[in-house]
Parts: C-alpha cells; structure tokens; sequence
C-alpha cells in the first residue's frame, strides 16, 4: 500500500517536471522563432540599404539632394519608406569623397512571442557605402583639347606656328596632338578602333568589305565623347570648335600629314565625307546616353576632292586649287584652319560633346583632325577633355610627353587599366607611364598584354618601366590593342607637380629615334565596374 501511494505521488511529480519542461521548450522555441524572424528582416534591411545606395551614388558628386531623394525612394520600393511606420532611411555623401554615398536603413521588427514579455519591438538597422566611379578625364587638363601647332611646308615640329585662342588674345600652347575621327569607309588598322567599318584583309583598296564577322566587330556608331565642364558660377558659356571641316590637305608623304591639322586620305581621295557635332547636355548621367538632350548641332560636308596633291600658299597650312580632279579650294572655307562657335549662353554643367562620321562606303577612307576650346564671359574657368576613350593624331620630335588622364586620390589602391590601339607605328618607339609627385614625375611599373603582335614579340610582359611597340623593320602591335596595367599605390594623393595646371595629371611619353606621325586610340579606365557597392 505503501508503494502503491509512492507510485502515484511519483507520477505526479513527474506530470509537474513534464509541464514546466514543455513551458521552457515552448519559450526556447518562441526565441528561436524571433530570432530567425529577426535575422530574416535584418536581410531584408541590407538589401535595402544596398539598393539604395547604389540607386542614389550616381547621382554623385554634382546633385547630391536628387541622391538623398533617389535612395528613399528606392528603400521605400523595397517596402522600407522613410518616416512610415517607425522607419528611417538616411543617405549622405561622404566628406573625404564626394563620389561615395553612405545609406542606412532603420525599422522596427515585432516578435511573436517576446511580446509575452513586453518586448513590443525590435530594431533592426543596417547600413551600405557604394561609390560611383566617373568616366576618366582625358587628353588635357586645359580649357581646350586636340590642339597642337599649325605646320606649313617647311616647317619642322615642334618649330611651327602655334593655334591662336578661339577668344582674343593670345595663343593656345600645344598638347601635341590634334583630336581625330575617321570616316566609316575606312580602315580600322589606320588607328581607330571605333569608327571605321572595315578591318585589314582584302577588298577593294585592301579593305575588308565583308559582313561584321570579317569587318571591324568594334565598330561604334556612336563615335567619341568629349565633356565640356562649366563650373558653378559659370557666366555665358561657349563651346567653340576649331577646323572642324575635312580638308584633305596633309596628303600621302610623311612631310604633308603635318600641314595644318592634318587631314589627309589614307589612299587617294574618294567620295564625300560628313562629321557631325552635337552638343548635348548630360543630366548628370556620364554613363548614360539615352538621357542626352541636344542643345546645339554643326554638319559638316566634304567634296570629296583630295587637294593634298598641290596645296596652296603657306600661309594657309594647304588648301590647294586643284588635287585628284579639279575641286574648289576650300582654304577659302570658313572653318577651315578657323574657329567656329557651336554653342553660347551656358550654365553650370557638364555638356557631352559627341563627334561622328557619315554612313560610309569604300572610298570614304580619311582621317578629321580637329580641336576644341570652352570659354565662359566671367566665373571659373571651364574644362574639356575626353570622356574615357580618345583618338589622337600625333606629331612626335624624339621624346615628347602627352597628358594622359587624371586620376583622382579617390582611386588609391587601385588598378588604372590604359588601353591602346595601333600604337607606336613609327619607327623605334617605346611608350613609358609618367605618375605625378609632390616635386615632379616617377616612372610607373607596369605589367601588359596585347590582343596580337607581328615578328614573333610578345604579347604580354611586365612588371616593366617601357613598352616597346616598334623597330626600324617592324611595327609589332599594328590592328591591335595593348593593355598596360598600373598599380595605384594605396597612399597616391593625386599631387600635382611644380609647374602643372591641375592636379593627379598622368602623362604618357612617346620617345622615338627622329620625327613622325602616328594615329592611335587610348582608353583609360580604372578596373571594376563604376557602379559598386563598398564592403568593409
């Protein structure tokens, strides 16, 4: 009897252990549930933060409200709204640089059951940095681009007469190159990359005239950019345009390409031939077209008649009566060897100057060298460069050094990628990479590849200080890019030089063994995709 009242009062005290045991289950299960609930929504919180940051930073650095307003917007799509229901969405551009957007997102999470306890809510809150790498500036540091000196028969660069300013007085000192554009007739392997149709095989005047499979599969309808750069405080802005037109006066011989700014056929005249220019504002999105608005537009319309054969008067840089058929001289056009306004009256902005050639066919095969200058009647002054890629056509004497592109102290750490086309097709040419200092320029070590190369050179080398692209027999790298990889050291803080009109300058030397010409296309980027977000 005794054991029989033990059993049952040790059944009971097991129903107890059982009931407070499955209290403490049930509560470990509900923290569990709030805490995977709570994890879940810290997700959620990130990837809004994340969105939101990359969805304000391009509209970095110049509309820094529009970015604060464009990430909210974008958290609030991502069922975070600033101000609803206890959320808070934060954006600020940071101080040390102004192309990185720093977003957080704040919002209150309700439990299940830690409300049992009072524990109404939680707050979950999460924060993202992305940056908005801009297109690199490139070619000048000046208020003008594309501008070297007007050479006349006789003369030997770099001894001739230099550009005058599109605004009176005084001369513009040249970056020694003019800026280039080809006809879409042409030939990439005469050194650019973009507007041609055609590549290097066979056909009519050694022209592949094939489908794109055997044509030039770079071809860029789009032609290149050029970014005019008006500075707030700006005061009647102009964008002025210097020998726009096509004047085929630098004719076949090494001697005449230099004349003026050096148009010339690269076979013996052909049909006509028409660059446009169109001014369009960029609404603050350098990597998207689609927005471009056209302020302004200038046509320009060859005769097709190659006058290089018997130009005129030194005075005028050629412009001969008659050539391959008797054609109209055209040292007599207005924009020829001149400079013609294209656009006034601007404000504070950036202004995408983009420069095209006409349809093409066979014939269409010459080269445009050309120049631009931005003036404002008071305020800052203006900048214009090339956005990113460039072609150039450029006079050497020996050793001569080009501004390359500008990279910002923002990029420290990083990989400035710089690509050239066709380069170095004259004799004995080595390219260096000058990196600016406190007190002057070091060379940069860099390491390289080539998409090709002719008489067995290599393809790829480094790490290395020169890059030799020719001989006296031979043109290694003719029809093909060359890419030179350059570390930025993590503590580069974009100095500039004694001497020097802006800061953090790259320059490239060009060094040969006497004088010549060379047509090339550059591009210059820094690795990584423009738009990324920034992870500790």
């Amino acid at each position: 009897m005794r054991h029989a009242n033990f059993c049952r009062e040790d059944r009971g005290q097991t129903f107890i252990i059982v009931a407070l045991m499955l209290v403490t289950l049930i509560g470990f299960t509900g923290i569990a549930t709030d805490v995977a609930w709570f994890q879940m929504n810290l997700v959620r919180v990130q990837r809004a933060a994340d969105a939101a940051a990359l969805a304000g930073v391009v509209l970095l650095p110049g509309n820094v409200s529009g970015a604060v307003t464009a990430a909210q917007n974008e958290a609030a799509k991502n069922g975070y709204a600033n101000g609803v229901s206890g959320v808070t969405v934060t954006a600020v551009a940071e101080t040390g640089n102004n192309k990185i957007i720093d977003t957080t997102v704040s919002a209150p999470v309700r439990p299940f059951f830690a409300r049992l306890f009072g524990l109404n809510a939680f707050t979950a809150r999460r924060s993202a940095r992305a940056e908005f790498v801009l297109p690199v500036p490139m070619g000048s540091p000046e208020n003008y681009y594309g501008i070297n000196v007007l050479c006349r028969d006789g003369d030997t660069p770099p001894a001739c007469p230099q550009v005058p300013s599109a605004v009176p007085p005084g001369n513009l000192m040249p970056l020694g190159f003019f800026g280039g554009v080809e006809y879409r007739g042409g030939d990439r392997q005469n050194g650019d990359a973009y507007s041609p149709y055609y590549n290097a095989l066979t056909g009519v005047n050694g022209l592949n005239v094939g489908t794109a499979s055997n044509g030039n599969t770079s071809f860029d309808p789009s032609g290149y950019s050029y970014v005019a750069d008006f500075p707030p405080g700006t005061v009647a802005g102009s964008v002025w345009l210097y020998d726009p037109t096509f004047c085929a006066t630098g004719g076949q011989s090494s001697s005449h390409r230099r004349l003026g700014v050096g148009d010339f056929w690269f076979y013996n005249g052909g049909t006509p031939m028409t660059t446009v220019y169109n001014l369009m504002n960029m609404r603050g999105t350098p990597y998207d077209f689609t927005d471009d608005t056209v302020i302004a537009s200038q046509t320009y319309v060859s005769d097709g008649v190659d006058k290089s054969a018997s130009y005129q008067g030194d005075a005028n840089y050629g412009g001969g009566a008659t050539g391959n058929g008797a054609g109209p001289d055209c040292k007599n056009d207005p924009a020829h060897n001149n400079w013609v306004l294209l656009a006034t009256g601007l404000t504070e902005g950036q202004y995408r100057l983009q420069v095209v050639t006409s349809s093409g066919t066979t014939d269409e095969n010459g080269i445009n060298g050309f120049g631009i200058e931005v003036t404002s009647a008071a305020g800052p002054t203006p900048r214009v460069y090339g956005q990113s890629r460039m072609e150039a056509f450029i006079v050497i004497n020996n050793t001569s050094v080009f501004y390359l592109a500008q990279v910002e102290a923002a990029h420290a750490g990083k990989i400035l990628e710089i690509s050239l086309f066709d380069p170095g097709d004259i004799t004995n040419t080595t390219f260096k990479i000058r990196i600016p200092t406190a007190t002057g320029f070091q060379y940069a070590t860099f390491t390289w590849t080539a998409t090709g190369s002719a008489c067995g050179a290599a393809t790829s080398g480094g790490p290395t200080t020169s890059l030799v692209t020719s001989t006296g027999s031979c043109n290694y790298y003719n029809n093909q890019w060359v890419t030179i990889s350059v570390p930025i050291a993590s503590n580069y803080t974009a100095p500039t030089p004694p001497g020097e009109p802006g800061p953090g300058w790259w320059k490239i030397e060009y060094g040969t063994l006497g004088t010549g010409q060379d047509i090339t296309t550059w591009q210059v980027n820094i690795r990584g995709n423009p738009v990324h977000l920034i992870t500790p």
